[in-house]
């Protein structure tokens, strides 16, 4: 199947584990018993007891550990973990664009335009002195909200479904007064949107994105 990627890349940078379930199982059984003998001669003998013992143990048997792991949920899990450090690399520029090394760190997990897309938007940053701080009232947030699906004769692009809070606040370094970060765009912006990765030398790299929806003073997707 042949998708096209758009490519999405707001003004403040818009950016974006599973665990894996084991089971462990242990079985351990063991027993035991003993029955004496007791003889005795006439009454006019001091009687005597002789106990001979007999015991019989039951074989003890230990079963080794059995791990099962489901390598789909590996795989999922592997996606959605490079998906979320490829967006916090790409925060961490935007909130330092001055930063080269910074910048080269969030470019090494995009591909094509997306990374094109955050060259240009850190370049631009830097040309205005702007860069993006936290909101200490709405924290922002990706969350995956589904699993990923494999796409491409050998499953090499993985399809994936987020919603991102984007509440960071867009400022002109320094320009404010007495030297403070001076604001220039505080909205908060929700949007639903889906993400493809692409393997490569087993990294997932983030390569393209397609809007589905988004919200302006919404702190959270809209239930589909």
């Amino acid at each position: 199947m042949k998708e096209q990627y758009d490519r999405t890349m707001g003004p403040r940078g818009s950016l974006l584990a599973v665990a894996l379930v084991t089971s462990l199982l242990a079985a351990c059984s063991s027993g035991g018993d003993a029955s004496p003998e007791t003889t005795s001669t006439t009454p006019t003998v001091t009687a005597t007891t002789e106990a001979d013992p007999t015991t019989t143990d039951a074989p003890t048997t230990t079963e080794a550990p059995t791990t099962t792991i489901d390598t789909a949920q590996v795989l999922a899990a592997e996606v959605e973990a490079d998906l979320l450090e490829a967006f916090r690399l790409g925060r961490e520029a935007s909130q330092d664009p001055f930063n080269a090394s910074k910048e080269q760190a969030a470019l090494e997990r995009r591909l094509g335009a997306i990374a094109d897309g955050l060259q240009g938007s850190l370049a631009e940053f830097r040309e205005r002195n702007y860069a993006i701080r936290p909101n200490d009232i709405t924290p922002a947030s990706v969350v995956v909200e589904s699993a990923p699906r494999f796409l491409g004769s050998d499953g090499e692009v993985a399809q994936v479904q987020i919603c991102e809070v984007n509440s960071w606040i867009l400022v002109e370094i320094g320009a404010g007064p007495n030297g403070t970060d001076a604001i220039v765009n505080p909205d908060v912006v929700a949007s639903r949107a889906t993400i493809f990765m692409r393997d490569v030398d087993g990294i997932w790299l983030f390569e393209g994105s397609s809007l589905i929806e988004e919200w302006e003073g919404v702190a959270e997707c809209v239930a589909e």
